[in-house]
């Protein structure tokens, strides 16, 4: 090929990669467009190697979620073990275990002032298959300098490979635990906030509950709960609606939409079957009795959702006579168990304070409504926000923080310093 042919092909390849990044369709007005069109790329390119890959490899093309366990096993082995001091951090973190359950403790190095501390717990996002504390290292020493507080990003088992309720004891057991020896730490075990992301907000939720009802353990002071998953029962909520129709893959929010009966078949029965997550996507995996109980027409009423959340191409439920009996026998114990469901709990009177933060384009942003409606009836203090133009696992820490997660982090620490 001589320079007469190269210039051209080299002119043409550049600006199809050029459109490939800045031409990636986002809703309009929303903030760090050409930042989330650069990330978004990469992660996409990343993807669709991955992908490629996949099919020679095993001869066969996998479906998204097969390829998010692969992607998700190759990143973390990108990740190298955190240092246990950072230049320019006064925390040191340091890796030890809980009853037998790997965690990762942040504490500083030199201290202003005297007397115990506070700490935060927190439980990684991920569906509760994929993720890693390690992924979590800049958060955590954000938190534990900012709020001036101990901290412990907590392990737990994921699926496949274990299934309910091994995510909710390895949480539960590390929680209970630290209560009980937080004095060892120089922490007030009375002055201790749980909180996740996603996934994460789903366990902050189910322990804060458990810890509640543990006559043997102080409470929970505080809980956040950052874009959380609560419940399974109603999968064409009006966010789900929002995420299935909104133009453009954005964010992750098309993406997430697909996962969930993935994650949810994953956790409960250690597979992914193709059937039974038609039927999910479908939201049939709930009976029609189910469905017309005093709960689901309570909690899970699309009345809680504000109308003006709702998406244009909103269709309330039609009827509440579909559902599959027979997948509802062989699921609902586990679905309505308080080890699963927070939103499925009785007594939400003693629960601690809260903050719930959710975003805008998100498929479960209702879930956190839901939850923050049930502490609000109840009596629980709880703080609300919504970042409208904010994405599911939007970034909110470390060099690649949007402006909307950077807001959103200083929002639930100023919430932490006032009532942690």
């Amino acid at each position: 090929m001589n320079i007469g042919t190269k210039l051209p092909v080299f002119l043409a390849g550049t600006g199809i990669l050029a459109a490939y990044v800045f031409f990636k369709p986002v809703p309009d007005g929303f903030p760090d467009a050409t930042q989330y069109r650069k990330a978004a790329t990469l992660m996409q390119v990343f993807g669709n190697i991955n992908y490629v890959k996949m099919c020679l490899r095993d001869r066969r093309c996998p479906n998204v979620f097969e390829e998010i366990l692969d992607t998700f096993a190759i990143a973390k082995g990108l990740f190298a073990d955190p240092p246990e001091e950072v230049p320019g951090s006064n925390i040191r973190s340091r890796m030890t275990s809980f009853d037998g359950i790997k965690v990762r403790v942040y504490e500083p190095i030199k201290r202003d002032g005297e007397g115990e501390m506070p700490a935060f717990l927190y439980f990684h996002g991920g569906g509760l298959v994929v993720g890693s504390i390690d992924f979590y290292d800049p958060a955590m020493r954000m938190i534990a300098e900012r709020v001036d507080a101990i901290g412990i990003a907590v392990t737990y088992r994921l699926a496949p490979d274990h299934v309910f309720p091994a995510a909710f004891d390895d949480a539960f057991a590390a929680t209970k635990w630290f209560l009980d020896h937080a004095r060892e730490f120089g922490v007030d075990p009375r002055r201790v906030a749980l909180m996740g992301d996603s996934a994460g907000g789903h366990l902050t939720a189910l322990v804060s509950g458990a810890i509640t009802d543990e006559p043997s353990s102080p409470d929970i002071k505080l809980q956040i709960l950052l874009y959380p998953w609560i419940q399974s029962f109603d999968l064409n909520t009006p966010s789900m609606q929002k995420a299935r129709c909104q133009k453009g893959d954005f964010g992750q929010i098309p993406y997430l939409a697909s996962l969930m009966p993935y994650f949810l078949t994953a956790y409960v029965f250690g597979n992914h079957d193709e059937h039974l997550v038609r039927v999910i996507q479908a939201n049939n995996h709930t009976s029609a009795a189910f469905k017309r109980s005093e709960f689901y027409q309570k909690h899970l009423s699309h009345d809680i959702i504000p109308s003006h959340m709702k998406p244009d191409c909103y269709v309330p439920p039609a009827s509440y006579d579909v559902g599959d009996d027979e997948i509802w026998d062989s699921m609902k114990d586990v679905l309505t168990s308080t080890k699963y469901s927070p939103l499925y709990r009785e007594d939400f009177t003693n629960l601690p304070r809260a903050f719930v933060a959710t975003v805008g384009y998100d498929c479960i942003r209702d879930d956190g409504i839901f939850y923050a409606r049930r502490l609000d009836d109840s009596g629980v203090p709880v703080k609300w926000v919504n970042y409208e133009k904010g994405y599911h696992g939007i970034p909110w820490f470390g060099e690649m923080a949007f402006e909307i997660g950077r807001q959103m982090a200083d929002d639930f620490i100023d919430y932490m310093k006032e009532h942690l």
